[in-house]
């Protein structure tokens, strides 16, 4: 019994307004019960209503073929309102965004001048960890794998590369993420305009209306042809918004490396700065990790807030359990009525 009353379950209805119509039916049925038919008798033409014993019994039992056809009738509205099972709400991605993450991965990215919990850690690690706040912001629900946009991620050093292309699937892309590491020393250099270059490229082949590019550097553009402010006005005319994030200090650093001092180059705040500003997009200073969190925390939910969603519905439309059991309804109506109480006039 349990099993058959799954059947009928649903989790909503494709086509509510068909149900109004059962009023009229409820209607009819209660103008059927309560009319009378002069000149006729109504006469039983079986065995069975023969052996029942009282008035009360017979009528109850006259109205048996009209409760029939008034669940059947019922039965074939919930068809036409198009039970649905598997409902939930999905996103319309062809309104959301295509997102590149750019990362610096230059040897300066080493630099142990952040702290989590109290304990020293260098740029790339914090900067992962800000990147992965970013990627979950985006994600449908906690314990789905697929995000509401497409994101994906670029590494630069001295070259720019694509670490993991514009993709829905965030499980892949956290993997990715985990995998950046300090550039070897061949591609040393901070190519700020190669990577900004790079993501333009990648998001201009994308149909999405929505593009950003969130740009992470610590230090000044000194590799790559592509100049960073002719990248940016490109990206400006392909619609694109840059948000730029300096990583570091605003001031050179010398830091012992072993017995020797090196020099860290400071963040070219200038540059970035006219970056987003063409592009109307935003900048960011984290000196520390508090900061560096903040800046994408404030991106995502910019960009989540500022884009309308659209909402489609994914089910499986079930009516044909209803149509079935609303027909054999009515068939047992009309037999009922026909082997039992037979109008005679």
């Amino acid at each position: 019994m349990s099993d058959l009353l799954r059947i009928f379950n649903y989790d909503g209805l494709l086509y509510p307004a068909w149900l109004v119509l059962s009023v009229v039916v409820l209607a009819v049925f209660l103008a059927e019960i309560f009319a009378r038919a002069p000149g006729a008798v109504r006469i039983s033409t079986g065995e069975l209503l023969a052996r029942l014993r009282g008035r009360r019994s017979d009528d109850m039992m006259r109205h048996i073929p009209a409760g029939l056809r008034l669940l059947g009738l019922f039965l074939l509205l919930m068809a036409l309102a198009g039970p649905m099972r598997g409902y939930h709400v999905r996103k319309d991605r062809a309104n959301v965004i295509d997102i590149m993450l750019c990362l610096d991965v230059s040897g300066s990215m080493r630099q142990e001048d952040f702290k989590i919990n109290g304990q020293a850690r260098d740029r790339l690690f914090v900067a992962r960890e800000a990147a992965r706040k970013f990627i979950n912001i985006h994600r449908e629900g906690q314990d789905v794998r697929f995000g509401l946009d497409r994101i994906g991620l670029i590494l630069f050093a001295g070259l720019a590369w694509t670490q993991c292309p514009l993709t829905l699937d965030y499980d892949i892309l956290e993997r990715e993420l985990d995998n950046a590491n300090i550039a070897a020393d061949r591609k040393q250099g901070t190519a700020i305009g190669s990577a900004l270059g790079l993501a333009v490229r990648r998001l201009s082949q994308s149909e999405t209306e929505s593009k950003v590019v969130v740009l992470l550097s610590d230090g000044v553009n000194n590799r790559g042809e592509l100049d960073p402010i002719d990248a940016a006005r490109l990206a400006k005319e392909y619609g694109i918004r840059v948000y730029t994030i300096g990583a570091g200090s605003v001031e050179e650093v010398v830091v012992r490396r072993g017995f020797f001092p090196v020099r860290t180059e400071a963040i070219d705040e200038e540059t970035l700065k006219e970056i987003a500003a063409l592009t109307g997009g935003r900048y960011y200073l984290a000196t520390d990790t508090e900061a560096l969190l903040r800046a994408y925390e404030e991106i995502g939910a910019l960009e989540t807030s500022e884009i309308e969603m659209g909402d489609y519905y994914e089910a499986r439309v079930e009516f044909m359990p209803y149509m079935l059991a609303g027909a054999l309804a009515l068939l047992a109506s009309v037999f009922s009525r026909r082997l039992w109480f037979e109008i005679l006039p």
